[in-house]
């Protein structure tokens, strides 16, 4: 009897019959998009031969005949002490029994994956469980409602982050437990195996959204590696047993399934590259890095994909040995092969294969090959236009125009100088006494804000969680003036596939011109440029989408300084337009530069204003003088447009202060800054020893830099080496391979020397997917990239897939604290206004931690490269990203290595994914 009770309460929990209108949980109707087999099973985003590597749900029926021997036990021993009682009791003990018996049903955890399994070798398994899309079923079935009152705002928004809170605390660590105490995994087959060893991590894909709106609850990715004790046959089947009642179906087809441990170009290799590699290499979380010293010296084959015939074969060679920081962590976590095919140079579409292993990805050598990932960086620039109607058939990710209608303020427009210092340095905010002070911009832009009528502007760019246009953005026009200037063969009409193709300028000054749109509208009758659009606070997830901020923004007041950068890059650009033909807009940008020139040049022009702050008055002025490395700059341009050397004299004046600056300041200007220096010589002939003199820097530091490509890690990528005093300097993009490559474009635009240009074809490698985390560091690009990150656009477009082109900045060498708090632990705060208790609970490396040293463990055993913490806005200098740090860097370098201009192909003009748990880069591999 107690047995049918525990078997009705069960089935009726866990295997609900199909009803109209609805179906049973386990049916592949009800199951997420992203794991529904469609044609010929395939998965939408997946290719075929990934596919054939996906497994299904698990089936709840085989569960049944454990239930009943612990149903069975059960009732055997808590019947025995009934006996001794007498008959009267009987109806006591039979309710005791079924009591208890419902307490071990409801404690069985109701938790099922979407499960994915990848091979890395014939020996090694990597499998990546989702819950989330029990954990939002588990929300809707169990949101709190507050009945009798009016909830307030706070109320509201706290109910939204501890519901999941409190489903989270009663899953995730007996979860965690399961699977990553060395759980005995039960596989079976036709043949005996069994598994030798277990590896497990977990990491955050993202923050859990509630009605589109992000909480503080992340959803986690849970990996599991599997050693088998011997090798698994092409076509064998094997059933997994998980610790929580899972099954799950694999078939091994090394044939046609890719191996996880390949990392190459996911963009392809471009045949002007000297020197192409791909590598092995595979981190098993607890389990370490997975051992691949014994395929050194084996063979590795080049295929080409059409025939299956074999064009090229290499050895397989072992990478320098993974290093390791102060504290102990590796960077990779690997034992790197190398497969060098170099030496191959016919176009084609290929993959890579190793006996024991598998084959690769297929992948295109060929001329051009990065043309696709010049499009997507660049079209990643027009995603994030401000001002504009974004819709097809230029772009599907549609969005309304945005901030159109701006007010002229009187901020100043130097974010550096809002912070107090030594009240000796001669400039910033002061109080009456001379006391310098530090002072928030949003603050001093609400308390002064003037009440005057708007003008309607277009033009600049967006960053992911800010709708502001800042005076950094400046280095984009600055960066895709110079390569245009320096390889114009690279560029033309219709590439970008923007509004402006077809007008007969090239795409790329067209992208440029948008970045000094708004500025050129906003310029004052006397010249001055004011450089920064703002308003009065950030934007908030749930306020829609840009053209919905109810935010009012403000033009900053013109300074000297705001005006000579913006006079510096606007005859850049007007060089530029005028090389390609665009003679009336480089004239207007000309002329616009000049005026502005005009305004900096002018003593009096220096800003010094007087404001109200927190119910007082602040003083503020600018430095007596701008800073001398941009009078070099917007001189020379000046000087080689309008063919006089009356715009060099300050900067020959200054020639010295300005190299000092530029080496104290190198560090924050991009290298192709002087570029015209080296454009232009014969105009610049006075400044001969100031050119001279950095271009030695600069090939110093591009020499260095190679070397640490080379020999610092086992993937090739320009960063410092690991004992360099800057190598934890990693947040905000800093480290990204594209942004750093352009010193390498400088030095091969100066010198000509193909090892520089070799160099940035390898940091354009490690970017498209040849790193330790083998994926494209881009959305859109690539096979596997980043589908979730800060952007707030993403937010609330009501599109699954965020737009391409957006490269997030990722690692940061240090792990963000909210990484700590809500993913690899629990530690969140009491709330008993609410009646939540919080939680102090370590779930890796290991249990039983406080919160820091939680956080110290781990950044012990968590290889620095991968770690790819994505919690969101609690992760800002990991998840967001600007256009100036990432985007249009990449787009610059990537045109820079352009094998002449191309249009873009109709497939590039892709449409988004349904659901983004169907991308590969959803829930990629630690």
């Amino acid at each position: 009897m107690a047995e049918s009770l525990a078997l009705r309460l069960f089935q009726q929990r866990f295997l609900p019959e199909k009803r109209k209108g609805s179906a049973a949980f386990h049916s592949d109707e009800c199951r997420p998009r992203s794991f529904r087999g469609g044609r010929d099973g395939a998965v939408p985003g997946i290719s075929q031969a990934r596919h054939s590597a996906e497994t299904h749900r698990r089936t709840p029926h085989s569960a049944l005949p454990f239930l009943r021997k612990i149903l069975h036990a059960s009732a055997r021993s808590l019947v025995f002490p009934f006996r001794l009682l007498s008959p009267c009791a009987e109806e006591g003990k039979t309710l005791m029994i079924r009591l208890l018996l419902l307490v071990l049903i409801l404690a069985v955890p109701r938790l099922h994956a979407e499960w994915r399994i990848l091979h890395l070798d014939d020996r090694t398994l990597a499998l990546t469980g989702d819950y989330s899309a029990q954990l939002h079923e588990a929300c809707r079935n169990r949101k709190t409602s507050v009945i009798g009152r009016v909830v307030p705002k706070w109320e509201t928004e706290l109910r939204r982050d501890l519901d999941p809170a409190r489903i989270i605390l009663e899953k995730r660590p007996a979860l965690v437990r399961s699977l990553r105490d060395n759980p005995q995994i039960p596989v079976t087959s036709s043949a005996p195996v069994k598994v030798l060893r277990t590896g497990f991590w977990m990491n955050p894909t993202g923050l859990l959204r509630i009605g589109g709106i992000p909480t503080r609850n992340a959803e986690i990715a849970y990996h599991l590696f599997l050693q088998l004790d011997r090798p698994l046959r092409n076509g064998e089947k094997l059933k997994i047993h998980l610790p929580g009642g899972e099954t799950l179906a694999y078939t091994h087809s090394p044939d046609i399934a890719v191996s996880a441990l390949f990392k190459w170009n996911q963009a392809g290799y471009p045949l002007e590259a000297g020197r192409r590699y791909a590598y092995l290499g595979a981190w098993l979380g607890t389990a370490g890095p997975m051992p691949l010293k014994q395929y050194a010296g084996k063979p590795f084959e080049l295929i080409q994909a059409d025939t299956g015939r074999t064009v090229f074969r290499g050895t397989l060679a072992a990478r320098r040995a993974d290093p390791s920081a102060s504290n102990g962590a590796p960077f990779t976590g690997e034992e790197t092969l190398e497969l060098d095919f170099s030496k191959f140079n016919q176009p084609g579409r290929y993959y890579l294969h190793v006996d024991g292993i598998g084959r690769s990805e297929t992948f295109v050598i060929g001329h051009n090959a990065a043309a696709q990932a010049f499009f997507i960086h660049a079209r990643g620039l027009y995603h994030k236009r401000c001002g504009i109607e974004k819709r097809p058939p230029f772009t599907e990710w549609s969005a309304a125009a945005c901030h159109t209608s701006v007010i002229r303020g009187s901020f100043p427009p130097h974010e550096r100088h809002y912070g107090g210092g030594d009240p000796k340095r001669g400039f910033g905010f002061y109080d009456a006494k001379g006391k310098s002070l530090s002072v928030r911009h949003f603050q001093l832009i609400a308390e002064n804000a003037p009440h005057t009528t708007p003008l309607n502007i277009s033009g600049g760019w967006h960053d992911a969680a800010d709708y502001d246009r800042r005076p950094l953005h400046l280095e984009i026009v600055g960066d895709l003036a110079a390569v245009y200037l320096l390889r114009p063969q690279n560029f033309s009409d219709g590439q970008l596939g923007i509004p402006e193709s077809g007008n007969g300028i090239p795409d790329i000054l067209d992208e440029a011109s948008w970045g000094l749109r708004h500025l050129l509208a906003a310029q004052q009758p006397d010249g001055g440029v004011g450089t920064w659009f703002e308003t009065t606070r950030h934007p908030r997830p749930g306020e829609g989408m840009p053209a919905q901020d109810p935010c009012v923004y403000y033009i900053s007041a013109a300074t000297r300084q705001s005006s000579l950068e913006y006079s510096a890059h606007a005859a850049l650009l007007a060089l530029a337009l005028q090389k390609s033909g665009a003679e009336k807009d480089a004239r207007i940008f000309a002329e616009s530069a000049r005026r502005a020139w005009v305004f900096a040049m002018n003593p009096a022009n220096r800003a010094q204003k007087v404001y109200s702050l927190n119910k007082r008055t602040v003083f503020y002025r600018e430095p007596v003088e701008p800073e001398p490395e941009f009078l070099v700059k917007a001189g020379a341009a000046l000087a080689q447009y309008f063919h006089s050397g009356e715009y060099l004299k300050p900067a020959i004046e200054n020639s010295k202060s300005a190299l000092n600056s530029m080496r104290k300041n190198s560090w924050r200007r991009s290298p192709l800054f002087w570029i015209e220096l080296e454009l232009f010589p014969e105009i610049t002939e006075e400044l001969s020893g100031l050119r001279l003199a950095w271009r030695r820097d600069l090939i110093r530091e591009a020499d260095r830099m190679l070397d640490c490509q080379e020999n610092s890690y086992p993937y090739r990528t320009p960063w410092f080496d690991s004992k360099s005093p800057w190598v934890h300097t990693m947040a905000w993009g800093t480290w990204h391979p594209l942004r750093r490559a352009r010193l390498l474009v400088a030095a091969h635009a100066i010198t000509g020397e193909v090892k520089y240009l070799d160099g940035a074809y390898l940091a354009n490698d490690f970017h498209n997917g040849a790193n330790p985390f083998g994926m494209s560091m881009t959305s859109g690009l690539g096979i596997s990239y980043p589908v979730r990150f800060l952007d707030l656009p993403s937010y609330a477009d009501g599109i699954a897939e965020a737009v391409p082109g957006i490269t997030p900045y990722r690692n940061t060498f240090g792990i963000a604290r909210a990484d700590i708090q809500l993913a690899h632990g629990l530690y969140l705060k009491p709330r008993p206004v609410l009646n939540f208790p919080g939680a102090a609970l370590s779930l890796l490396p290991r249990e039983g931690l406080t919160e820091q040293q939680c956080a110290e463990e781990l950044a012990k055993v968590w290889p620095v490269w991968r770690r790819w913490a994505n919690v969101e806005q609690f992760s800002v200098d990991a998840s967001e990203y600007t256009v100036w740090e990432t985007i249009g860097p990449a787009a610059a370098v990537t045109g820079y290595l352009l094998n002449g201009a191309q249009p873009p192909e109709k497939s590039w003009f892709r449409k988004p994914a349904g659901d983004i748990r169907s991308l590969p880069g959803f829930a990629p591999l630690p």
